[in-house]
Formats: structure tokens, sequence, C-alpha cells
């Protein structure tokens, strides 16, 4: 089983990504895979609903920060809805909270 589950989900206008386990160096690679398609698809949104994350190490915030960078450089937007608190946590810790949560 995998420690981390990532559903995609296509809108209109983006991908959203129903994220769900923990995002750790077990699975770090999975996790960047996912979202690195998901900007080589030229989605103009990604929404990452990350309500199921049960435990993010630095190597999330260092994927997540990664990846909005590139979707504001190349005029897209990127956000977070639904952080479970342990994602709250370690995004507050790091000032990313204020930049990327809904």
């Amino acid at each position: 089983m995998r420690e981390l589950s990532m559903e995609r989900i296509k809108t209109s206008v983006g991908i959203k990504f129903k994220v769900a386990g923990r995002i750790n160096s077990v699975n770090e690679a999975y996790f960047e895979k996912m979202l690195t398609d998901a900007y080589e698809e030229n989605y103009t949104l990604l929404v990452l609903n990350m309500q199921e994350v049960t435990l993010m190490t630095s190597i999330g915030i260092r994927i997540i920060l990664k990846t909005y960078k590139c979707y504001i450089k190349a005029g897209g937007r990127f956000r977070i809805e639904d952080p479970s608190e342990v994602v709250k946590n370690v995004m507050g810790l790091s000032a990313l909270q204020q930049m990327m949560v809904d």
C-alpha cells in the first residue's frame, strides 16, 4: 500500500489533486512527478486539496514551493485548499500559508 495517494480531478480550467497520506522522503518522487506532470500538461490552475494529509516534511514544502514558483512564473495559478492541521502547522512555520492557502 502506498503511503501517499493523489486522486486527479480535471476541471474546465485546471486540475485538482486530492492528496491523502504522508508526504516524506519515501514518496517524494511520486509527489513531485504528479505535480510536474500536471505542470507539463499546461493546466492554468493547480489546486491541492490537502485535507487528508497526515504528515508533511520539509521535502513536501520544497516540492510545493518549486511547483508554486513554476505556475506563477508561467502566469498560472496554484493554491492549496482545505489543509489539514499538519499542513497548516508546517506551512505556518515556513510562512507559506499566507501565499497559497485558500
